[in-house]
């Protein structure tokens, strides 16, 4: 890993998104200019992620308002000592006072390209790895916050306040139930796992580690189960995917997590997408998410 030293005074303040221009010359200083970028994402005021290619290579440039990149430097950091698979992209450099972050840039095909494919053979080696990292991380001491049931209602507030009021409410009262008792954080968790983020091809990777916590694993697997969930009823259908069993089977559930855990984190998701897709038909959703009714979506998977 590198350490920049600190800025030169540039466009940049402590509060904007660093520009274009200040990230490449961060990155110029790893790969060796010239340099150019592909803009990936972009939150205006917020971060931005982009691609910047130079002569050695490539990396994820990660941009941050504020003081964000400090800390998630700090989260992805704690990775360089985990599991080799499956692959997490680790630390290159960082530029804490202009608030940048460099990181691998890993290969592979996002998940919802093998989801849109039919390819559950795909999504099972996904879901399986999942599960060995999970188990991997199990136990061990990590310099990581744990994500508590108070974070997970906050996370739920803030996207219900930007939701219609009616619906921020109604997702706010669906949830409550399974904001009353604590959980446990064993190990350590993505905090906002979905098929996006989740890389197939050789080898599976996961991308996007700037919430990384210590939680149960249930909560990345009911969070990636709540967005297959969305993809399975897009387009009106009420039937779950034989992907999304898949998903479900090649996690195995049986003896690795708590099965009223897992609709309880599910249920959970859901209520915070109804909020960010502005779709209430999500809480209605939520609420058949039982252990049985998980179970009975595993076995769809099982012939997959």
């Amino acid at each position: 890993m590198t350490v920049v030293p600190p800025s030169a005074p540039t466009s940049a303040t402590p509060l904007a998104v660093p520009s274009v221009a200040d990230v490449e010359r961060v990155a110029a200083a790893l790969l060796g200019g010239p340099v150019w970028t592909e803009v990936l994402k972009d939150k205006p005021g917020r971060r931005r992620t982009a691609r910047v290619h130079g002569q050695a290579g490539s990396v994820i440039a990660k941009a941050y308002a504020g003081d964000r990149a400090a800390r998630v430097a700090k989260r992805v950091g704690v990775l360089a000592d985990g599991p080799d698979r499956p692959v997490v992209p680790q630390l290159r450099a960082v530029d804490a006072d202009l608030g940048v972050v460099l990181l691998d840039d890993v290969v592979g095909a996002p998940l919802s390209t093998s989801l849109e494919a039919g390819d559950v053979a795909a999504v099972r080696r996904a879901a399986q790895a999942l599960a060995g990292w999970h188990t991997a991380w199990a136990g061990r001491v990590v310099a990581l916050q744990p994500h508590t049931v108070e974070r997970e209602r906050r996370a739920l507030q803030r996207q219900a306040e930007l939701a219609p009021t009616t619906l921020g409410a109604a997702a706010l009262r669906a949830a409550e139930p399974g904001l009353q008792t604590p959980w446990p954080a064993p190990t350590v968790v993505h905090r906002d796992l979905y098929e996006e983020q989740i890389l197939t091809g050789e080898t599976t990777a996961l991308i996007d580690l700037d919430d990384i916590a210590l939680g149960p694993p249930e909560l990345d697997v009911g969070n990636a189960l709540g967005h297959l969930l969305l993809r399975d009823t897009r387009g009106g259908s009420t039937a779950v995917s034989e992907a999304t069993g898949a998903f479900l089977h090649g996690y195995g559930l049986s003896g690795r997590l708590d099965p009223e855990r897992l609709a309880r984190c599910t249920r959970l998701t859901l209520c915070r997408l109804a909020c960010v897709h502005r779709a209430p038909d999500l809480l209605d959703l939520a609420r058949t998410v039982t252990p049985a009714a998980i179970s009975q979506w595993r076995d769809l998977g099982r012939g997959a």
